[in-house]
């Protein structure tokens, strides 16, 4: 049996039950509650010294790192949603990579302003245009790298699209306007349709009033 240690509203625990969720894999949640309360827990550090969701268990095997699980999940069930050609397997590696060391960088910062579900942030017009500034330069990269061919981020649906899944959904939802950027707003559109993801997608996100 698969134990998975997540949070609905976590991005990172979002993705990991997408990829679930598409390959219909059944798994036992354990809820443990976000920033620095349950994760803090010297429960949960025991299972996770780096205090950060989620974590895979199966049969002895613990798993931190979502992105890791995802290549785990695909690989060891022989899914082609993470591809066997080291070419094709090096783009869903690079788009994995985008996301995780340039992406949410940029993007993490932003959510903490806006969204009433991250606790402890505040409106602030004039930092949050500085911090759509920087966002935009990652979302042009985007916008420029994506394929002319194919609906998903590297042609066909793969464990990248997984894991872009809940940070464009928090494009969208945060009201920045996109309308430069027509492939990245096909991708939202097509990608958060899928069914897989909205079983998996978690409570809704709510604006900070201004």
């Amino acid at each position: 049996m698969i134990v998975l240690y997540e949070n609905p509203l976590s991005s990172n625990s979002q993705k990991v039950r997408f990829l679930f969720s598409e390959l219909a894999i059944t798994y036992e949640s354990r809820v443990i509650a976000m920033f620095n309360v349950g994760t803090r827990s010297p429960e949960f550090l025991a299972i996770n010294p780096f205090g950060l969701l989620p974590v895979y268990v199966e049969n002895g095997l613990s798993l931190q790192e979502s992105n890791t699980i995802l290549r785990f999940v695909a690989d060891s069930r022989g899914s082609e949603l993470y591809p066997r050609s080291p070419k094709l397997r090096a783009n869903v590696d690079r788009w994995l990579d985008i996301l995780g060391c340039t992406m949410r960088a940029r993007m993490a910062p932003l959510e903490r302003r806006r969204f009433a579900n991250m606790p402890g942030g505040s409106r602030d017009l004039e930092e949050e245009a500085k911090l759509e500034n920087n966002l935009r330069a990652v979302l042009d990269g985007v916008e420029a790298i994506f394929p002319d061919e194919g609906d998903y981020a590297t042609g066909p649906f793969s464990i990248a699209d997984c894991a872009w899944a809940p940070t464009l959904r928090r494009l969208a939802d945060m009201g920045l306007d996109l309308s430069m950027y027509p492939k990245i707003r096909a991708w939202i559109e097509l990608l958060l349709a899928r069914p897989a993801w909205i079983a998996a997608r978690g409570p809704d996100l709510i604006l900070r009033e201004i």
